[in-house]
């Protein structure tokens, strides 16, 4: 998978979570991320490799699911993708979609449908993945782990 957006969209952070679940799982994982200098508002990519077996090299040429979340760095990801790619939209880029979500939020929809399609990881992974990587957030803020995101269930990216 290869993730593309901005600074301060959370593509670091998904990528950092879907890694995590993978390795919880037993499976194997690698999670490259790639940003400039700037760490909000410049263009942010991570690749991420599930698998069962070893990885040989963590990068590579054609991605099966790319997840564009920003208009910018659309042009930086064109050569990762292909006719067998599912490319997958955030609301800046996807014409048509209107969320009331926050920016801090819609990076989790997306793992989850990420997940939905590659059927990656068990979602109790990515839950569990989740708990630890926001756990600072969670106690300061418990009504975050409580987020009720099920008018969702029926939209599709």
């Amino acid at each position: 998978m290869l993730f593309a957006g901005e600074g301060g969209q959370g593509v670091q952070v998904i990528a950092e979570i879907l890694a995590q679940a993978a390795f919880l799982e037993g499976k194997v994982a690698s999670y490259i991320p790639n940003f400039g200098v700037e760490q909000r508002g410049g263009a942010s990519l991570a690749f991420v490799i599930v698998d069962t077996e070893p990885i040989a090299y963590p990068k590579f040429e054609k991605a099966d699911i790319l997840v564009i979340l920003s208009n910018r760095s659309r042009e930086r990801v064109n050569e990762y993708a292909n006719s067998k790619t599912k490319i997958i939209k955030g609301p800046a880029v996807a014409e048509g979609i209107k969320t009331k979500l926050p920016p801090q939020v819609w990076n989790i929809v997306v793992l989850g449908e990420i997940n939905r399609i590659g059927k990656l990881v068990k979602r109790e992974s990515l839950i569990k993945a989740m708990d630890e990587r926001f756990a600072r957030q969670f106690k300061r803020k418990p009504e975050l782990r409580k987020l009720d995101l099920s008018a969702l269930n029926n939209e599709r990216l």
